[in-house]
């Protein structure tokens, strides 16, 4: 076969010689055709030289068509290297050692050259392109930057301007009338509310007078049932355990993981009551009772498939969404000597719109949370005192205010709470911000402040209570100060023993035998004035609990609820009491006292000592552990000595 083109030989002989082929070491080639026979010259073998020229290469192109010159193409800067055959691993595989075929290998195959600024690919005769040459000179796409003059401001401006007009006659008569309006005004409220002593002196007299004295055998009761033998002995308190233990940095840490957790918390309440309070609207809609004259679905449910009370597409109306934002968020606790009662973490929501309601109960179910309603939500009247058959409004809501709901329609009560009349729940915080933004929602803004006050402002009888209980707790606390934790409990644990049928409710002539016990001296007049205070219809009887706060006071809702939160750390099952290996388990040993004091042991020991009958006692109740801080809180002044003595020795 001829691999001639064109009358030339092919290379394609003459560079392969491969081993193995069909010409044999000896034997003579054959230049015949083995077809036709004819004879075949021999060519001469090419000789590759070292110039690479167009002329000496062999040629496979007709004589027409013209050559291709690839110069300008080259690159001047990449130089090739021939392949050198070690550079690349070409064994197979056989072991984990082995470097496998697709594994890289460094190769020195290409190098490349720094190149010049200066260099260029571009060939003499090309003429270089301008792209700055074509386009206009007046056009450019970035704006020349100029100095502009700095306008004045404000500040650079003077405060008061030197040319002022001087306010006009009639400017000046409307504020000459204003101000005389605003003294009257205050006048007025203040006559309101002043209350001299001789009108209290009074009122005493007339009510002891009104008084009928009891009968003789009851007070020798009294007496015989007294606790003769208390001292005076001073509590075992040093100011060591106020110092605070932790850095403010430590502090932060702290605060901002509560806050987180409260956090969650209050979204948690605040999505579970919206959905139920919704889902109620929708649900109480009276098109859900309507039937609609077409199926547009099939009433057989498949299976795995949700099924509801209602089948319509009734949606929540959007009126009903806007009033439920008309809401305030409160916190709020129990007020019961039961444990478990009392510490329960409740929420509310005043609805300003209807002047509605109710309380949900947050539960921690291992790592899930749930709110459990806990008051349905209703419209409430105020049982007793100056508002007596008034609804609860808006402004009615303030921390440190008590809520009465009756308990008659209440069905998520627990057993405890059922027997009573009414569920006593003390407001410990408010969201303000929101309740001013609602109670003066189109009020002026000069105006504010004032409506504000004046909506919260007490009346003549309320201010009066207040101011008489005011007078008796200061007198009270100052004479016991340095006693106030023995007398606390030592009072509270005398009450209760008087207690039997565990109603709390006592009758006067106990109430002050009590007192006069634990040397709490309290002048007649003043009995008699907290007497009427806290039993304004005559029942006779009064819950012995209120009695002492109306007495000796009550600390504020912060430390409430840094007691709160002690407690709950030590009673990790929630059982509403605690034992005696469990505080010693929680309480801090780090903190004893001085060694100047006669006091032998460490405050764990003066702690069990206060709130322990006798060394026998296991059970530690709630009521006896906030009643030994509420001793501690009328010796200590500020709420920071109070928190530092809680975190150091409960490390909460």
């Amino acid at each position: 076969m001829n691999f001639g083109i064109h009358g030339t030989s092919s290379p394609r002989v003459d560079y392969r010689n491969l081993p193995g082929s069909a010409r044999r070491p000896g034997s003579a080639r054959s230049n015949r055709n083995p077809i036709t026979g004819e004879e075949i010259p021999c060519p001469v073998p090419h000789q590759p030289t070292q110039d690479t020229s167009s002329s000496q290469r062999p040629q496979s192109r007709p004589d027409s068509v013209p050559s291709l010159n690839l110069k300008y193409l080259k690159d001047e800067d990449i130089f090739s290297k021939p392949i050198n055959p070690y550079h690349y691993s070409l064994d197979t595989p056989n072991t984990a050692s082995t470097v496998s075929w697709g594994s890289p290998q460094n190769t020195s195959r290409f190098e490349y050259k720094s190149q010049k600024a200066s260099s260029s690919v571009r060939p003499n005769g090309v003429p270089g392109l301008s792209i700055a040459a074509q386009e206009p000179a007046q056009r450019s796409y970035r704006k020349p930057l100029s100095a502009k003059p700095k306008q004045p401001s404000a500040w650079d401006k003077e405060p008061v301007p030197e040319n002022v007009a001087p306010p006009s006659v009639h400017h000046q008569q409307m504020y000459k009338q204003y101000q005389d309006e605003l003294k009257q005004s205050y006048r007025a409220h203040v006559a309101q509310t002043d209350i001299r002593e001789k009108d209290i002196a009074e009122k005493m007299e007339a009510l002891k007078k009104m008084k009928t004295a009891p009968p003789p055998d009851l007070i020798s009761d009294i007496n015989n049932s007294a606790v003769n033998d208390v001292s005076d002995e001073e509590d075992v308190l040093q100011q060591s355990w106020a110092k605070q233990r932790y850095s403010t940095q430590q502090l932060l840490r702290k605060m901002d993981a509560d806050g987180l957790l409260e956090y969650n918390k209050k979204e948690k309440l605040l999505e579970t009551v919206l959905a139920d309070q919704l889902s109620r609207a929708v649900i109480s809609d009276p098109e859900q009772n309507q039937r609609t004259s077409f199926k547009a679905y099939d009433h057989r449910k498949g299976r795995g498939s949700n099924r509801f009370m209602h089948e319509s597409r009734v949606s929540t109306p959007s009126t009903a969404e806007d009033l439920m934002s008309k809401r305030v968020r409160f916190g709020a606790r129990i007020v019961s000597r039961n444990g478990h009662d009392a510490l329960r973490e409740l929420t509310g929501f005043f609805f300003h719109w209807d002047n509605t309601l109710t309380i949900y109960e947050f539960r921690q179910f291992g790592k899930s949370a749930k709110a459990m309603p806990f008051i349905h939500r209703g419209q409430f009247v105020q049982p007793k005192g100056p508002k007596c058959g008034n609804p609860y409004t808006l402004a009615d809501i303030c921390s440190g205010s008590n809520l009465y709901i009756p308990t008659s329609d209440q069905h998520c009560l627990p057993a405890t709470m059922v027997d009573k009349k009414y569920a006593i729940f003390r407001i410990t915080d408010v969201d303000k911000e929101i309740k001013a933004e609602l109670l003066l929602d189109g009020v002026a803004t000069t105006e504010r402040q004032a409506t504000f006050a004046r909506l919260h402002f007490p009346s003549k009888e309320e201010y009066e209570n207040q101011q008489i209980l005011h007078y008796i707790q200061s007198d009270v606390k100052d004479r016991i100060k340095k006693r106030a934790i023995k007398t606390v409990i030592g009072l509270g644990r005398y009450y209760r023993k008087l207690d039997d049928y565990d109603t709390g409710l006592l009758i006067q002539n106990e109430l002050e035998a009590g007192l006069g016990a634990f040397h709490i001296d309290v002048s007649q007049q003043s009995l008699d004035a907290v007497w009427e205070i806290l039993d304004p219809e005559g029942s006779g009887s009064v819950d012995y609990g209120d009695y002492m706060r109306a007495i000796l006071g009550e600390m504020n809702e912060y430390r409430k609820s840094l007691i709160r939160k002690a407690f709950q750390k030590v009673d990790t099952g929630k059982k509403g009491f605690i034992t005696v290996n469990e505080i010693k388990k929680f309480f801090s040993p780090n903190y004893k006292p001085s060694k100047s004091s006669d006091v032998d042991g460490s405050a764990l020991q003066a702690f069990l000592n206060a709130v322990c009958v006798s060394s026998k006692q296991e059970e530690v109740q709630y009521v006896e552990f906030e009643e030994y801080h509420e001793g501690l809180s009328i010796g200590v002044a500020t709420d920071q000595d109070f928190a530092n003595i809680l975190r150091n020795t409960w490390t909460i």
